[in-house]
């Protein structure tokens, strides 16, 4: 990781003729991002716990309060991405973050550390993928759907890096120093790389064009505005409720459907399906609308919940595996397509924003009311439950494609 993220630093300056440079370099800033934010936590909350003698469930209740506070403010957060732009913003959260986590390290006592993690998880929002959807399309205003695209594939190797990563530096020197690590990494690699994105709108012959360009399409009409974004909020926040749901229960849920240990393995297949799919995005469906594009990740996700549903094999199994990876894997992607496909580029940040807000609240309740009701009706009712939430947020696809692509 560190060699990739030194390899895109230097390289900068012979990228910057094109939009490679700014997509790698947000690439490297989303895996700090969200390697050390979000995918560190739980490696990290075993030796925390230990320390502050605490339940691990208590962090992790921190953890979901800090990421509902940003869902209820993520759309105020996206108006500032307008009004100052994102690569800005980002810059500043970097510090921001940066600093978060170097207070982390010192923490001396349980209050103080969840004193830290709430606004850190609250503030992720303007330095991850949305703020930086935003970013590329100040950035690169032609072509900005494969800029996501490409973004997404890198941002990917997050977890991929940063599970092993977290688990030698805290074995190896606790986890104070690597929440150490990681601020110095977001001081000395993210902050610079934002700044160097923000700059380029001030240099001459890379500042934005006097007259956008033509949009790749159409967006809605401005009378059918407000019902569009409300169908895609209420269709994001849905199948949202399912990814964030299973994402968590994956292994239990497989573990319990009587796999064994097959269960770890058939989620490792989860990964490589992301990547993949996403690359089949930026090569075979290059040319396909952004909310054609949502159509197939909600239906990957219904079949994935289908194929739980069904009597128990490793075969079905797999198929769930590989089909909610493929729709995870596109959400990432949709998220920021399908608002720039149907609204267009001014007040992009906003809309962003509160469509993350809607999304984001409801994904941060999510785990815990699929155990609940896991607890109160069992297993397949509860699948069943998610199978309908996600037929509701593909069904709410529909009347926005006539919308958004009318024949």
């Amino acid at each position: 990781m560190f060699g990739t993220c030194c390899g895109a630093w230097l390289g900068m300056a012979e990228l910057s003729k094109g939009w490679a440079g700014v997509v790698a370099a947000l690439g490297v800033t989303t895996i700090l991002g969200y390697g050390a934010i979000f995918y560190a936590f739980p490696i990290l909350v075993p030796h925390v716990a230990a320390e502050f003698a605490v339940a691990p469930a208590t962090l992790f209740g921190m953890f979901s309060i800090g990421l509902f506070l940003g869902g209820l403010l993520s759309s105020r957060f996206g108006g500032w991405l307008d009004r100052f732009g994102a690569p800005r913003v980002m810059t500043v959260c970097s510090a921001a973050v940066a600093a978060l986590f170097a207070a982390m390290s010192v923490a001396p006592n349980l209050w103080v550390y969840g004193a830290l993690v709430i606004p850190l998880e609250a503030i992720s929002f303007m330095v991850l993928y949305d703020a930086a959807f935003a970013a590329l399309a100040l950035r690169v205003p032609k072509g900005t759907r494969q800029a996501i695209t490409r973004l997404t594939l890198i941002g990917g190797f997050a977890s991929t890096l940063f599970w092993p990563l977290t688990g030698w530096l805290a074995e190896a020197f606790g986890w104070r120093m690597t929440y150490l690590v990681f601020a110095g990494l977001h001081l000395l690699v993210a902050l610079p790389l934002h700044g160097w994105i923000a700059a380029l709108g001030r240099k001459p012959g890379i500042a934005a064009e006097e007259a956008p360009p033509a949009p790749d399409w159409p967006p809605v009409p401005p009378a059918q505005t407000r019902r569009a974004f409300w169908l895609l909020g209420a269709s994001f926040a849905l199948t949202g409720i399912v990814i964030a749901a299973l994402g968590v229960h994956l292994v239990p849920v497989l573990l319990e459907r009587g796999l064994g240990q097959t269960a770890y393995l058939i989620g490792m297949a989860m990964g490589p399906t992301q990547v993949l799919v996403r690359i089949v995005d930026a090569t075979l469906w290059r040319g396909l609308h952004p909310l054609g594009v949502a159509i197939i990740s909600g239906s990957a996700v219904v079949c994935a919940v289908l194929a739980l549903l069904l009597p128990g094999s490793v075969a079905l199994a797999l198929a769930f595996a590989v089909l909610f990876g493929a729709g995870q894997g596109l959400a990432s992607i949709v998220r920021g397509a399908v608002p720039l496909a149907l609204f267009g580029t001014p007040g992009l940040g906003r809309r962003l924003g509160q469509l993350a807000g809607l999304r984001n609240v409801s994904a941060a309740a999510a785990p815990v009311l699929f155990a609940v009701a896991q607890q109160a009706i069992g297993l397949a009712a509860t699948l069943w439950l998610s199978l309908v939430i996600a037929l509701a947020g593909l069904a709410l696809l529909w009347p926005l494609r006539k919308l958004a692509m009318p024949r």
